[in-house]
């Protein structure tokens, strides 16, 4: 989800594109969630099964994922809706860890009616779930079939790295190509090729921050990020944004950040055509900057509206 007329503000790396959005390598176990799972709406937070500390955010966000059909929340901490993933499609050589897409399908009879259900991670990413858009549209066909149970149904959600030209980012051809807005190129594409077979209450991505970037080039590059995104969505007549993962790479200012994002971004009408349009948002809690210890940090207080910076 990178855009050519703001490049510069691209510098997302390989390191971080490697880091993020990781499905989870082990067998899952599963125990009665005393969460709801529902539509998802205001801030949230994605988390990995094994991150600690999340007891402080415990009642403080409305909605929560973890890259799995499943809630792997290991300190059982109340983190409001739960939205469901189909991490990727079924990896070809039969690994029963790695069959994400039947796992899901096989999951979904219990999900409850009404959950958002979000669509694949990362498929322009060589290290994520790694697809072109018309293998993504070849294999919806199971996951559309939930919107007769109620079920909200996000597209997949490609990321904004454009891998700074070094290495191993996928594209609409699954061949590295160079200086190309791979997100955006991709969801143009999955759009494009699903019109007339299938529709989409909402459309996902995922937004991280350069590191090199100072607080206005980020600010710049997410209000260019969701502009796009927004245009897409209207285009197709989706009514929601969904941000699933998000985070400012770069530290320095992340709670001023946060505290623009949340206070002005979604609501200032000069941002009428981009940050107004998302219903939802989750900060990427596996980067360990909303808490230290089981307590806040400052970013995590104003993230949650309870603190400033």
């Amino acid at each position: 989800m990178l855009f050519t007329s703001q490049s510069i503000f691209f510098a997302i790396s390989a390191l971080f594109s490697t880091l993020q959005a990781q499905p989870h390598g082990h067998i899952h176990h599963h125990g009665t969630s005393k969460r709801a799972t529902g539509v998802v709406s205001g801030r949230g937070v994605v988390y990995a099964d094994g991150n600690s500390g999340m007891a402080a955010l415990g009642g403080k966000v409305s909605w929560s994922t973890d890259w799995t059909p499943w809630e792997d929340n290991p300190t059982n901490a109340d983190l409001g809706n739960f939205a469901p993933q189909a991490w990727g499609l079924n990896n070809a050589d039969g690994d029963p860890q790695k069959q994400f897409l039947t796992a899901f399908l096989n999951a979904s009879s219990t999900f409850p009616e009404g959950a958002t259900v979000l669509g694949f991670n990362e498929p322009e990413q060589v290290t994520q779930s790694w697809m072109t858009p018309q293998a993504a549209v070849d294999n919806w066909g199971g996951i559309n079939d939930l919107k007769a149970q109620g079920h909200k149904i996000c597209t997949p959600c490609p990321s904004n790295g454009n891998n700074n030209g070094t290495s191993g980012t996928g594209t609409v051809t699954l061949q590295y190509q160079s200086g190309i807005d791979q997100g955006t190129a991709w969801m143009s594409e999955f759009l494009a090729a699903a019109k007339g077979q299938y529709t989409f209450d909402c459309i996902c991505g995922h937004w991280y921050g350069g590191q090199d970037n100072d607080l206005a080039a980020d600010q710049s590059m997410i209000a260019s990020q969701m502009g796009e995104m927004a245009a897409l969505a209207s285009e197709y007549g989706i009514e929601e944004i969904v941000i699933a993962e998000m985070q400012r790479v770069n530290g320095d200012q992340e709670c001023e950040f946060v505290a623009w994002f949340q206070d002005t971004f979604l609501t200032d009408p000069q941002y009428a055509e981009s940050g107004n349009k998302i219903s939802a948002y989750s900060y990427n809690y596996d980067k360990f900057t909303l808490t230290s210890g089981d307590s806040l940090t400052t970013v995590g207080s104003a993230y949650i509206g309870e603190g400033s910076c």
